[in-house]
């Protein structure tokens, strides 16, 4: 996203993945984006602050106001994640806690513009939403 003139910020758990991420941001010669090493289940989104949120292997449906109350109207979230159908492969994540259920994404922010919905148990079980905040203001 910073490669494309927005200001980014990453936010992730592990300071291993924020280092990584940083070092690969600067071999590519990546604009700045701004680490933050948090929990998502402590962390509070600013309202009304960015215009796209990408969100991806994390859920929570318990953030998901949150989301939808970070995102500026107009603004567009990215979200992809596994589903319970992830627990028919080998690998991957096996707490059901971590899964999404059939719908979920769709179901928490179908009421917005979708521009793509799709869940596919391929090589692994995903669901990927792309989704546009409506362009008003009590769309939270």
């Amino acid at each position: 996203m910073a490669q494309h003139g927005l200001r980014a910020v990453g936010v992730d758990l592990s300071l291993d993945s924020l280092r990584a991420a940083q070092a690969a941001q600067t071999t590519a010669g990546v604009p700045k984006a701004h680490w933050v090493c948090a929990d998502l289940e402590c962390f509070a989104l600013p309202d009304h602050t960015f215009d796209v949120v990408a969100c991806f292997y994390y859920r929570d449906p318990g953030f998901y106001s949150a989301i939808r109350a970070a995102l500026r109207p107009g603004g567009l979230l990215l979200y992809e994640t596994f589903t319970r159908h992830q627990l028919q492969f080998e690998a991957g994540p096996r707490n059901p806690a971590h899964l999404l259920e059939p719908g979920e994404l769709l179901g928490s922010f179908g009421d917005w513009d979708v521009v793509l919905y799709e869940e596919r148990s391929t090589q692994r079980a995903v669901a990927s939403l792309v989704a546009r905040k409506p362009p008003c203001s009590n769309c939270d």
